[in-house]
């Protein structure tokens, strides 16, 4: 026989502390299927031959996903100064090349050239800027940097790719600004900087956050339950 007398302002406080954290442990479940589903389509994203950037992008007006895609571009350097991103490259500082690129077909994208050998002047340009030439690479989203991410200066370092101020002289003309290209090994050309490709490392913890969630829940109601046994409220076997 088991006797329960619950603690009312106990109980009261346990039953939304179980309800938010059995929720929270759900919506992680949802998401452990959604991010199982994304990073399932961008591996065979990956498995595809180079697509290019015009397919691409009708491809994701008809909702398909197309970040971490491999991806074709033809055309060339715009005239414009390279912009140093901050990187980090075998544990030091180090600066990748940013620079739009204008497409034959008329879009203009940021393109990643890699790793540049050092310091570089404010209208610094790549070697053969303008020149008629087709790169691939893996096509990247641009991600809005967090709260405490240092802030850009354009005429000086960047410290995350805002392409759409890079591509901000281009408006007028078709400009893809939720991507850029990091360009694939090896450079086209020898004065060029080192490509270093970024691929899809995306985190997939959710099955971790869930059961952590559902072990607080458990938790609290082991709490619960151990305080009302040591208070005599909560008694189990045969009737006194």
């Amino acid at each position: 026989m088991i006797r329960f007398s619950p603690a009312p302002g106990l109980t009261l406080a346990l039953v939304p502390v179980l309800v938010i954290l059995l929720a929270l442990g759900v919506w992680q479940v949802k998401r452990l299927a959604w991010k199982t589903d994304l990073l399932a389509r961008i591996e065979h994203g990956q498995s595809l031959a180079p697509t290019p950037l015009q397919t691409l992008m009708d491809d994701r007006a008809q909702g398909q996903i197309i970040a971490w895609r491999k991806v074709l571009v033809q055309g060339r350097i715009a005239d414009e100064p390279v912009r140093p991103l901050y990187a980090i490259r075998n544990s030091k500082p180090a600066l990748r090349a940013l620079a739009p690129f204008i497409l034959d077909s008329g879009l203009i994208i940021t393109v990643d050239f890699g790793y540049l050998d050092g310091p570089v002047t404010p209208d610094f340009r790549l070697p053969h800027s303008g020149e008629a030439m087709t790169l691939s690479g893996i096509l990247k989203p641009v991600r809005t940097p967090g709260p405490f991410a240092p802030a850009n200066t354009p005429d000086g370092q960047w410290y995350w790719p805002d392409t759409a101020t890079i591509l901000s002289p281009f408006f007028a003309n078709r400009t893809v600004e939720a991507f850029l290209v990091d360009l694939d090994k090896p450079r086209l050309f020898q004065d060029w900087p080192t490509p270093a490709p970024a691929h899809a490392d995306i985190p997939n913890n959710h099955l971790d956050y869930a059961l952590t969630w559902f072990g607080l829940a458990l938790a609290a109601l082991g709490i619960y339950l151990g305080w009302h046994v040591r208070n005599g409220r909560l008694r189990f076997g045969g009737s006194s």
